[in-house]
């Protein structure tokens, strides 16, 4: 049976999370947590040498095979970079990828697999040179709602103009992806997902020529990957059809302000209402005003107390950096 590839672009804090979770629950697709493989060994790639000859290609399958396995992605991989190398024979970076994938997919006694890599729009050009029918999802969610919620968690993006400009430019990597490159893909809103996930899915599952299934419309209740980071703990809930238009308590005035003007243009492409005129500019310059919230976020991060998450994050780090060292 041929091998099906679900990827999913996205924005982080955009409901990807629970897609991936929702499309795992189907008996075909493994859905596990992504290492972000990308974003981690792609800088790095050249020092593994020509992934043309087999030594190459399995100290790098060695390497991802490790990473999979920490405790924060949790694969549990139990097969040999040789084993993988044999049955796939991967040429290139993104072919070790999809080998682990399609490994991974394989011990849960699947036939296809959901990748949700971050910023894996940067990656889709090498993706689809090497990949071929790959299923394309757009996922996205209204940029306030976004901002909100990295305000709210403290983590990562703490001004909202700096938070507004990341969505702003994701979303236009996504769109051209579609508008300028011709990429065909299923688009879907965070909004649509919660209000009506059997409706919404439905559709999805027929894209990618699955089955209906029933256990695709509702989280599993316990869900473990909920207790490995803050961010996902509503993992192990039922679907909250009301988590939405959250900025209304959260955003002031200005900051809603602040973030429909970065994001108009693309607000307006993907159907989100503005509710001010959007005519907000940085007054002392946007690079100014990116320094200002560039010192504002390394202050913040200093007062910020550990957390089980970012423990495991740093461990993580920490496991990369030691992988990369011995090449």
């Amino acid at each position: 049976m041929e091998l099906k590839r679900v990827f999913i672009l996205y924005s982080e804090r955009s409901g990807s999370n629970l897609l991936r979770v929702l499309l795992g629950n189907h008996p075909d697709l493994a859905a596990p947590v992504s290492p972000q493989f990308f974003d981690s060994f792609t800088p790095h790639v050249e020092k593994f040498g020509d992934l043309r000859k087999k030594e190459n290609s399995i100290k790098l399958i060695s390497h991802l095979i490790k990473y999979a396995n920490h405790p924060f992605s949790d694969w549990n991989l139990d097969i040999s970079a040789e084993d993988i190398y044999s049955e796939f024979s991967p040429r290139n970076f993104i072919e070790a990828v999809d080998a682990l994938y399609a490994s991974k997919a394989q011990e849960e006694d699947k036939s296809g697999y959901v990748c949700k890599e971050r910023h894996l729009f940067n990656y889709s050009g090498l993706v689809i040179a090497s990949l071929s029918d790959i299923n394309w999802i757009f996922l996205h969610r209204d940029p306030r709602d976004v901002v909100s919620s990295w305000l709210k968690n403290n983590m990562l993006y703490f001004t909202a103009y700096e938070a507004a400009q990341s969505w702003k430019e994701d979303q236009k990597k996504c769109l051209a992806l579609h508008h300028a490159y011709n990429v065909s893909y299923h688009q879907l809103s965070y909004e649509q997902l919660i209000t009506d996930t059997e409706q919404t899915l439905t559709p999805l599952l027929k894209y990618i020529s699955l089955n209906i299934e029933e256990q695709c419309f509702q989280n599993e209740q316990d869900n473990e990957e909920a207790s490995r980071n803050v961010l996902w703990k509503n993992l192990n809930k039922p679907i909250d059809s009301s988590n939405k238009k959250n900025y209304v308590d959260i955003l002031s005035q200005k900051q809603t302000l602040i973030v429909e003007s970065v994001c108009k243009q693309q607000m307006k492409t993907l159907g989100y209402q503005l509710e001010t005129d959007g005519q907000w500019a940085p007054a002392i310059g946007e690079n100014n005003y990116q320094y200002f919230n560039k010192v504002k976020e390394l202050l913040n991060q200093k007062i910020r107390s550990n957390n089980e998450t970012s423990d495991l994050l740093q461990d993580r780090k920490k496991l990369k950096h030691e992988l990369i060292s011995r090449l």
